[in-house]
């Protein structure tokens, strides 16, 4: 199929009109979020808020009729208060300005008929758009009226569920009469029955109301209260205000062109011709801010409506712009609910402003990518988009209000090596986001059953939402992390200690093996599609190469190595791997074992970046990367059960283990291969796509391959055995991640002395500074959650914290400090205080 030149559909998936929509109004609900907080007091009357908080903690402390727990409690409670006021401005704000937009665009149309003086049709036009509009199928025929007051041919379809209108110009009867022909008459009006048809004009009038009412609610009362109260900001305010005007327009207009383009196609299908009322103006800023598209670009678009297709960087940048605009605001309200668990708060708000991203940037892929197989092209990399990404996010963070002591800004002047290296994080995140996004794409659109391919999209947004939101969530906190510490290496580290989070390892999981879950839904009849508009024929998609058998063929052969060594050996392999290590390790205890199992994890990470650099090579193709992670986990997976179960089954045998321990620390060591099978596996995959890259820069792309599907009982097997996994890693990771988060009450019984009980007890209060004291508390939340060690770590930092200067943190550090060395989990309850705390005061 060769469909370079041909006229691509661009009908089979979301429009981009609706993208650029639901990107408007996030930026503009985001916007009125952060203009209402600067209105009611801004970062200095915030913090001047919390100040009282602190105040008290430290005099309850100095007094000392309250416990730690109850004066960490109370100390939460207080600060809940002040972010419940804050986060009601946010809200407050997103509702006002939202409940705004609807109402007008419930009373514009009838503005609209008042303020034009339009007035009812005659029968014969009203019978003529009557006819047109059962031709192309609309279920509801417009009301047409007519405006005496324009000369000029035009006309426009508005209105609002249920009950829209079709305006003509009296000029296009007088045109109609003059040449003795209806033809541009109908023209006209298949072009606006064609937005009844795309279902904009809804879009278009929510799109109008918007930029009213940001002008009218957010920009004019920041500038007036600004002026009243605070002359002296008001030109850096009035700046950020004309800019955030700007985007909204920018965005507006864009919505409107997208939709004119949508309406040409369409109107062209039906013999319709494009209509453009507003000449050929000249200049870059004036197209960008034109309602409709020029007409020379209107004849290109309907010549070539693969266009409309594109992937177009701009919507990934305002994508990453309302990421960066609305998280904080969503982390003040979801905080609210889990202040206990910042870190969890961090994801959750990550997500919730992921969706509308997510939605955005993966419509784009999927159109880019229906384009190129249409066209017979490989799928694109999205490269652009992916920086336009990361760029967009840092300048949403730019404009957001900062849950640090500085503003995002200041933070980043003061702090420029730090938040070089997190841009740089940032920058390959987005990019393989966006890489991703093309891979599922490239995997599910071939396979779509249903009659259009929006339920694949849809199928394709949960994950892309989860991996988003999973992402931004832990880079913005790594980052605040840096930026306060100004540290290089601390927000590196915190980053790499996050992909131990086993829910967020789960999520990558997901991520990086839903493109080859297409493999199961892979028939000899693939379902045809209308890919041109030149021709009613239908075309199947070519499939991707998917070979998940390829992928687990290292596995099956590892874990058949490793079963004949453990038959051909005498003693268990651990073990006779510890006692290689010398005479001192002791081989009944679980914990040593645990030891040198961190050691086989590394040694099993370069043999899993040998199995994912052999099996991304052999697969190739976008998908190279998701088949290299499942041969990698795989691979890692049964190497580690194949391994580790006789020493598990020696020691609990001999009394060294309890089933708490068995499960939690098994889960650990599952949690180790796969932390590092996963980043290995991509780095992997990453370099021989690379290669592949500039192997491909000197040699044409070659023809995709023919993809033969599977039989039927593979796949139901392998279907079988997925599930089968996916249950095995919820039962072994979902008591983890709920002990880490402390949604279960759980102590450590451990059956060997913990490594905290030698950490000496804390000195006498004042002799460690407070900001010494916290840095402390920052480098231990860092540490992962593996073994008794996890308490070492957290008993040396409490010792410091209780000999700081603050009683606040001398009364939380002595009694975590006691939690330490019993090896208590529920000394998570002190750290969200203590980290809140310290962000403020030292």
């Amino acid at each position: 199929m060769n469909g370079g030149e041909r006229p691509g559909n661009p009908f089979l998936l979301p429009a981009a009109t609706t993208s650029r929509f639901i990107l408007l109004v996030t930026i503009v609900l985001a916007a009125a979020a952060s203009s209402f907080d600067l209105v009611a007091g801004g970062a200095s009357r915030w913090r001047a808020a919390y100040a009282p908080c602190d105040l008290a903690a430290d005099a309850a402390a100095r007094t000392g009729g309250q416990d730690a727990r109850a004066l960490a409690a109370g100390y939460l409670g207080c600060l809940r208060a002040v972010g419940l006021e804050r986060a009601a401005v946010a809200l407050g704000a997103m509702l006002v300005v939202a409940a705004a937009i609807v109402l007008l665009y419930l009373v514009r149309p009838r503005l609209t008929i008042a303020r034009q003086h339009l007035v009812p049709a005659g029968d014969e036009l009203s019978g003529l758009v009557a006819g047109l509009a059962a031709e192309e199928g609309l279920r509801r025929t417009p009301e047409v009226l007519l405006d005496a007051n324009r000369g000029t041919p035009g006309g426009r379809a508005f209105g609002r569920y249920p009950r829209y209108y079709l305006r003509l110009n009296i000029g296009t009867l007088h045109e109609a009469r003059r040449r003795g022909d209806r033809s541009e008459l109908k023209a006209i009006v298949l072009h606006e029955l064609a937005h009844l048809r795309n279902r904009d004009v809804d879009l278009t009038n929510l799109t109008l109301s918007a930029v009213w009412v940001f002008a009218v609610l957010v920009g004019a009362p920041l500038l007036v209260h600004t002026a009243i109260t605070d002359p002296v900001r008001l030109a850096p305010l009035s700046i950020r205000t004309l800019l955030g005007t700007v985007l909204v327009v920018l965005l507006a207009a864009s919505v409107l062109r997208a939709r004119e383009h949508y309406a040409d196609v369409r109107a062209a299908m039906s013999g319709g011709t494009p209509v453009d009322s507003w000449g050929d103006v000249k200049g870059s800023l004036v197209r960008l801010l034109r309602l409709h598209p020029r007409a020379d670009d209107r004849a290109e678009v309907v010549r070539q409506p693969g266009r409309l297709l594109r992937w177009m960087p701009g919507e990934a940048l305002g994508a990453g712009i309302a990421a960066g605009l609305v998280l904080p605001h969503l982390m003040d309200f979801v905080s609210l609910w889990l202040s206990n668990v910042d870190q969890l708060a961090y994801q959750v708000s990550a997500m919730l402003a992921g969706l509308p991203v997510a939605a955005i940037l993966l419509a784009g892929a999927f159109r880019a990518t229906l384009a190129a197989m249409a066209a017979g092209r490989p799928a694109p990399r999205g490269v652009a988009a992916g920086v336009a990404l990361a760029a967009g996010i840092v300048l949403g963070l730019l404009g957001a209000p900062s849950r640090m002591r500085l503003s995002w800004a200041e933070s980043i002047a003061a702090a420029p090596g730090v938040a070089a290296v997190m841009a740089g994080f940032l920058l390959v995140l987005c990019v393989v986001f966006v890489r991703w996004l093309s891979a599922c794409a490239d995997a599910w659109l071939p396979v779509a059953r249903s009659r259009t391919l929006f339920p694949v999209y849809l199928g394709a947004l949960v994950p892309a939402t989860l991996l988003f939101g999973s992402f931004l969530g832990f880079w913005v906190m790594s980052a605040a992390i840096g930026l306060e510490t100004r540290a290089p290496g601390t927000p590196v580290w915190a980053m790499l200690v996050s992909v131990f989070d086993s829910g967020r390892l789960t999520i990558l999981l997901l991520a990086a093996l839903y493109p080859l879950g297409s493999w199961l839904l892979y028939t000899s009849r693939a379902r045809g599609r209308r890919l041109y508009l030149d021709s009613p024929r239908e075309f199947a998609l070519p499939a991707a190469r998917v070979r998940p058998l390829v992928a687990l063929a290292p596995a099956a052969v590892l874990t058949a190595l490793v079963v004949v060594a453990e038959l051909v050996t005498p003693e268990p392999m651990l073990l006779s791997l510890i006692a290689g290590f010398g005479p001192g390790v002791r081989t009944d205890s679980f914990g040593d074992m645990l030891a040198v199992a961190a050691a086989i994890i590394v040694v099993m990470g370069l043999l899993q970046a040998l199995t994912a650099v052999a099996v991304s090579a052999f697969t190739g193709g976008g998908l190279g990367p998701s088949h290299a992670v499942l041969s990698a986990v795989a691979g890692g997976l049964a190497c580690s059960v194949a391994i580790v179960w006789q020493p598990l089954a020696l020691a609990c045998s001999s009394g060294q283990c309890v089933a708490a321990d068995l499960l939690f620390l098994f889960t650990a060591l599952c949690v180790g291969v796969l932390g590092f099978g996963v980043p290995v596996s991509l780095l992997a995959a990453g370099a021989v796509s690379a290669v592949r890259a500039l192997v491909a820069l000197a040699s044409p792309a070659p023809a995709r391959p023919l993809v033969r599907p599977a039989r039927a009982w593979l796949r139901r097997t392998l279907a079988v055995a997925a599930l089968g996994a996916s249950v095995l890693w919820l039962a072994g990771t979902a008591p983890a991640w709920l002990l880490q988060y402390g949604f279960v009450d759980s102590r450590q019984n451990s059956t060997f002395d913990s490594p905290g009980n030698a950490v000496p007890p804390p000195g006498p209060p004042g002799t460690v500074a407070d900001r010494e004291a916290c840095a402390a508390l920052v480098s231990a939340s860092l540490a992962p959650i593996v073994g008794d060690g996890y308490y070492a770590t957290w008993a040396t930092a409490f010792v410091r914290l209780g000999a700081s200067r603050s009683p606040f943190l001398v009364k939380l550090g002595r009694a975590g400090y006691a939690d330490a060395r019993a090896a208590q989990y529920h000394l998570r309850d002190f750290t969200t205080p203590l980290v809140a705390y310290c962000l403020r005061v030292s």
